[in-house]
Parts: structure tokens; sequence; C-alpha cells
């Protein structure tokens, strides 16, 4: 299942960044690296440089993780801890894949950043007895709808609202929908000038609403650049 989400699509560095609300530039420096001040840093979601501007299905879900401390210091403080949980659960993407900051796997994360001296701005879980994720880290888990048994990413809240706005590798080839459709289809027709009523008794199979449609109106605008 995992590697059936992993090679269902892939995003554009512009569409990733657009979902994502960083600045194009920025993502592709966690994907790729770079050079600055005549210093190369190695990239943070990659192992390693492959010079590709579109990113697999966990590479997104990563980066997702990322944006939520992206207000922060440099984030490539925190390659090393991506690294070790690599090599600790031997998988590429462990942040999208394995779920490793839920049961005991927090006091394993939590081992880690001390040996590796992660400042305490990037930390994933706090606390010494009962361990808890940080703020950054449950915005993120609050966003990723985890497989079981797997544990692999098979959805992520783009836009939350009362009926969120999507992505699913596995629906409308995984473009951002509401209830299973696209978010854009409804903004177009709202912004057309066709009456709710009209659209969700269109779409009444799948349970769409006058808030949906608002919600895909906002989206477009917000996210998509698309003028009232």
């Amino acid at each position: 299942m995992g590697k059936a989400y992993q090679d269902r699509l892939r995003y554009s560095l512009t569409e990733a960044a657009r979902f994502l609300q960083v600045h194009p530039s920025t993502l592709r420096w966690w994907l790729e690296g770079g050079k600055r001040g005549g210093k190369v840093y190695p990239p943070v979601l990659r192992e390693e440089s492959t010079r590709s501007s579109e990113l697999t299905w966990y590479e997104f879900i990563e980066a997702g993780w990322l944006r939520e401390y992206r207000r922060h210091m440099p984030l490539r403080r925190l390659r090393p801890l991506i690294s070790a949980l690599r090599e600790e659960f031997q998988v590429l993407n462990p942040l999208a894949t394995v779920q490793p900051f839920v049961g005991v796997c927090r006091t394993l994360v939590r081992n880690l950043q001390k040996e590796l001296d992660i400042p305490e701005e990037l930390w994933i879980v706090v606390g010494i007895g009962q361990l808890t994720l940080t703020k950054e880290s449950d915005s993120f888990f609050n966003r990723v709808r985890f497989h079981e048994p797997t544990g692999a990413a098979e959805l992520y809240i783009v836009m939350p609202a009362e009926e969120p706005v999507v992505l699913d590798p596995f629906k409308a080839f995984g473009v951002p929908t509401i209830r299973g459709i696209r978010a854009e289809i409804l903004s177009e027709l709202a912004l057309a000038g066709d009456h709710y009523d009209l659209i969700t008794d269109i779409y009444s199979d799948f349970g769409i609403t006058e808030s949906d449609i608002e919600t895909a109106v906002q989206f477009e605008r917000e996210y998509m650049g698309v003028a009232a």
C-alpha cells in the first residue's frame, strides 16, 4: 500500500508550493539544497539532490511537516533528525510513512532530538514523563490522515473548513477536492453565476452543500489566485 501511494502521482514544484503556501524557491531549497556564501548545503527532504522539480506524494507530505516550522531558524538544522529517522526505520520518507511521532516511537524521537542537539525550537515531542507533540507537529498531524495499519499518509488537508479541501492521490488525480468533487469545478460554477441550489442539486449524490461551495470559492481565491 505504501508504494502504491508513492507511485500514484507527482506534483510540480509550483503546484506543491501553492498548495503548501510557501515560496517555490523555499520548497526547492528543502528538496535540493544549494550553495550560499560559498558553502554547499545538502537537501533537507532528500538524501541527495536529484535535480527533479517534481515531488512524490511522500515528499509533498514531508514538506507539509516542514512548512509548520518555516518561521523558526533555518530548517536545514532538522536534516540530521530526518536522516537519523531514515536509518532507524529503514525508509526513505519516515515522516510520511511510519508515523514515528506516535505511541512508543515518541521516546525514540525525544532521545534523537537530544543526541543530535536539535534546537528546542525545532523539537517534535516535548515532556519528560508523558510526551506530547509540539504545536507545529500537532498542526501537521491534524492535516494528515494515515492508512492503518501501514502508517502511510493517504490524505492531506490543504485548507481546513467544516468540510476541508483535501488532496487524495486516489481521487481526481490528486487535485484539491471537497467530498470527492474538484474544488476548481465548484468554484467555476459559482463564479460563473450559477445559483448555489443548482450546484448542490447537480452534486446531490456527493452531499455537496452551500457551505462547501463557499469553501471552494475561498480556496480558489486564496490558494490558486482566481479573481473574484
